[in-house]
């Protein structure tokens, strides 16, 4: 990601007050990267061309000036997150420049306050002001990449041709188990094992998923997937809660097994009354990944109750 941005949520206060932000956009044909894909800001694809503004006056002497670069994927998961800009990066649509999570704000620019654009510079200031009213807002702790991750290989791929995701990256991030699975490491290969088996991936749960060059690496769950039921679906949840109570032999099993695996500890019930547990957290509960891949409280939930305690 470089020093400019594109597609800002101008509509949101950080860009409306105290200071009216205006930032004067060079119209850029839209570059090769980001020919495929959609993301949070362009929902629909990116058109044929995007206004692209500075947040830089300059670049220091000795052109030096790391900008920090992730991918909205890996957050966007999380309640309440707001994408609010994205950075112009080489590599592929979504990558995020200025939001905001809970409490923490993401500045994807790294120079100094004096050498950014006067709009850049207000936006700042805005920023500033609207965190001081976030002091209090709940989020969760960032656990493992989202399975996002394998996406973001294909669409290097479709963008740029690049293959070291496909060849290399993508099979040190499975267990031995998983890995088999994965026998042709073609593209199209590629393409077809994500379509097949990324729905059912999970990672996060033990030392079996723990890698020191890739931090994590994910497994296909063989319970979810004999039943049909992707794990980050509710409808999954539901129907493992009736397997659970009704299902017999093989499938109740699996059902029980996955509602341990992805239902948080901290919220599962200490007896085998599912159904009363789901009826007391059906609208509080959200299935988050990069907490670890869990059935768990909406952070909104918990900071509306937290207000409601203060009253």
């Amino acid at each position: 990601m470089d020093h400019q941005g594109h597609g800002l949520a101008l509509d949101h206060v950080i860009f409306r007050s105290p200071n009216a932000v205006t930032f004067p956009g060079k119209e850029t044909p839209r570059e090769k990267q980001y020919e495929h894909g959609t993301s949070v800001l362009y929902p629909k694809g990116m058109g044929a061309t995007f206004s692209l503004v500075d947040f830089e006056v300059d670049k220091p002497a000795d052109d030096w000036n790391p900008t920090l670069v992730n991918h909205e994927g890996f957050f966007t998961d999380v309640p309440g997150f707001e994408n609010l800009a994205e950075g112009h990066s080489g590599k592929c649509i979504g990558s995020l420049s200025l939001a905001r999570q809970g409490r923490w704000f993401y500045w994807g620019y790294s120079t100094d306050p004096q050498r950014l654009t006067p709009p850049a510079q207000d936006t700042l200031i805005n920023v500033l002001h609207y965190m001081q009213g976030m002091r209090q807002a709940e989020t969760v702790r960032f656990t493992c990449v989202t399975r996002q991750i394998f996406q973001v290989y294909l669409d290097l791929n479709r963008e740029s041709g690049y293959l070291r995701g496909i060849e290399e990256h993508m099979p040190n991030q499975l267990t031995p188990e998983t890995l088999a699975t994965y026998t042709d490491r073609t593209p199209a290969g590629y393409a077809a094992w994500i379509g097949k088996h990324v729905p059912y991936v999970f990672t996060g749960k033990g030392e079996q998923h723990k890698s020191k060059r890739y931090k994590q690496v994910f497994e296909v769950d063989a319970d979810a997937m004999a039943l049909g039921t992707p794990n980050m679906q509710r409808q999954s949840l539901e129907r493992w809660l009736e397997l659970a109570r009704t299902g017999e032999g093989e499938d109740q099993a699996r059902a029980q097994r996955c509602l341990r695996r992805y239902v948080h500890p901290d919220i599962a019930p200490t007896t085998d009354d599912w159904d009363g547990w789901y009826a007391a957290q059906r609208e509080r509960i959200v299935f988050i990944e990069s907490t670890g891949f869990w059935w768990q409280t909406d952070p909104r939930v918990l900071e509306r109750e937290a207000v409601a305690q203060k009253r």
